[in-house]
């Protein structure tokens, strides 16, 4: 298997989080982040052993937390209000950070694309609970060649109630797995099915 393509990361604010179960989300206030250039995802596991005669008895390694790194084409004034919890005033077009902004938790989605064999794969990623950082920012003056710049959004991966961290589910057709992802988002075609 070798990736060669990964796409279209949305993210949709988190509405209920029922016990024992996934949460529930806003689909009607989905963004999309940007053309996605890089995902990363860094894992932290919380780990124990237990030593008796004088050897390793029982060692284990569970999750702990996540951090997913996205690095996108670009983020719009409105994309970084939705994920950072920032101020956007449309009528003065300015995006404010404040000290007081809360990030929401919500949920995000992409897809990879994948070859096996010869044949196109398509594997969408979820992760039911993540919160976006509020990172650093930088910029550069133009030189002698054009280097284009990306925006990185960081988020926190959590474990939700059902106990779930990522999801992932592999498709035959770019169609299918866009739509999977999107039902993972909360959205519902019309007429309900």
């Amino acid at each position: 298997m070798a990736q060669f393509g990964a796409k279209r990361p949305r993210f949709a604010p988190v509405a209920t989080t029922p016990d024992n179960a996934l949460p529930t989300y806003n689909f009607e206030s989905v963004v999309t982040i940007g053309k996605l250039v890089a995902a990363n995802l860094t894992v932290t596991n919380a780990s124990g052993e237990l030593y008796g005669d004088d050897a390793l008895a029982e060692k284990i390694d569970m999750f702990a937390s996540g951090s997913l790194e996205l690095q996108t084409d670009d983020k719009t004034a409105e994309v970084h209000a939705a994920l950072h919890g920032a101020t956007l005033d449309e009528l003065e077009e300015e995006l404010t950070d404040s000290d007081s902004d809360v990030a929401p938790r919500g949920g995000l989605a992409y897809y990879k694309v994948l070859i096996r064999n010869g044949v196109r794969v398509y594997q969408g990623v979820f992760h039911p609970l993540v919160n976006a950082i509020l990172g650093n920012d930088s910029a550069a003056t133009k030189g002698s060649s054009i280097t284009f710049g990306t925006s990185t959004t960081t988020f926190t991966v959590f474990r939700c109630n059902s106990g779930a961290w990522r999801i992932r589910k592999e498709f035959d057709s770019e169609a299918d797995v866009i739509a999977w992802c999107d039902e993972k988002l909360g959205y519902t075609a019309p007429g309900g099915g």
